[in-house]
């Protein structure tokens, strides 16, 4: 059991970095120089994972979300959070609850990939829909051969469970969901809404025996919250998302962290330091849901979502 779960871990972060990492940052363009690699590499990667196409995710996540509807009802990811249920004026109690029953809700796993079906064969360019039909059928032509059970444990809750409750995670702490407040300028939402989300704390000042249970969970810490939280939900660039909404056209997507570092020495010298640091998925998780706790409630109607 533990060498399954070690394996899961390996295939849900695999998986996870291809597409919050590889292709997230193919439809911005970042990859190579020309469009066309960028897409090809995006559409071979996303239909083996049967994840969004290139096409609708570019607009939806690139055009939007990165764009004047961020921060409002029609940024389809802020729309995900609230359809699913965590609201402002939720009382945080409830979110915690909510997101509970929402990472082992079957009803939550079956819409998550019925929606990335649909993504793969509705809508979609003539060439996509065959590459889509070919590679599922090599999938039912395996999952034949390798029975009920090792289809479930190798191939379902890796890629499917497994990777649906890391991408919620990782869409409820990556920004505070908030509504754009009025006068409230679009880059002044990016800067305002958007969380680093570090993984780490600090060490017990000594390793004097009075220290051995800090640093027995200082260990447990690390083992078990931060290294998954590294691997499955901030994994690649994705710990310094604030940096990627501020500047979204640099391409230097694997110097991140440093760029990032260097602006924020540069805005600290300045006396205008205006980044927000978390350590721990687990702060995160609670700045966030105390951050939608307290805000006002809100009126909405049934709302444009999309889930990767």
């Amino acid at each position: 059991m533990l060498c399954y779960l070690l394996g899961a871990l390996f295939s849900t972060s695999g998986a996870r970095y291809i597409v919050a990492t590889i292709i997230h940052h193919g439809v911005h363009g970042h990859l190579y120089k020309s469009q066309s690699v960028n897409r090809v590499l995006c559409e071979i990667l996303s239909t083996l994972l049967i994840v969004q196409p290139y096409d609708s995710y570019r607009q939806f996540h690139v055009y939007e979300h990165h764009g004047r509807e961020f921060s409002t009802l029609e940024d389809k990811d802020l729309a995900a959070i609230y359809q699913l249920g965590f609201r402002p004026g939720t009382p945080k109690r409830d979110l915690y609850t909510r997101l509970a029953g929402t990472l082992l809700s079957p009803k939550f796993h079956l819409f998550f990939f019925w929606g990335r079906l649909k993504a793969n064969t509705v809508g979609v360019p003539v060439y996509r829909l065959a590459m889509t039909l070919v590679w599922w059928l090599v999938l039912a032509v395996l999952m034949s051969q390798m029975g009920i059970a090792a289809s479930v444990a190798i191939l379902l809750l890796p890629f499917v469970i497994f990777y649906q409750m890391a991408s919620l995670l990782h869409l409820l702490t990556e920004h505070i969901w908030l509504v754009r407040k009025e006068g409230e300028s679009v880059r002044d939402s990016h800067i305002n809404n958007c969380l680093a989300r570090f993984c780490g704390e600090m060490c017990p000042e000594s390793f004097a025996l009075r220290n051995s249970a800090r640093w027995g969970k200082w260990l447990l810490m690390h083992l078990f919250v931060h290294l998954p939280t590294r691997m499955l939900i901030v994994q690649g660039s994705l710990v310094c998302h604030d940096w990627h909404h501020r500047y979204g056209n640099v391409r230097q997507w694997y110097d991140y962290a440093q760029l990032r570092e260097k602006h924020a020495y540069k805005l600290y010298s300045e006396d205008s330091y205006d980044y927000f640091d978390i350590w721990g998925i687990h702060n995160a998780l609670d700045y966030v849901f105390k951050a939608l706790s307290e805000s006002d409630e809100i009126e909405m109607t049934q709302l444009e979502y999309r889930l990767n």
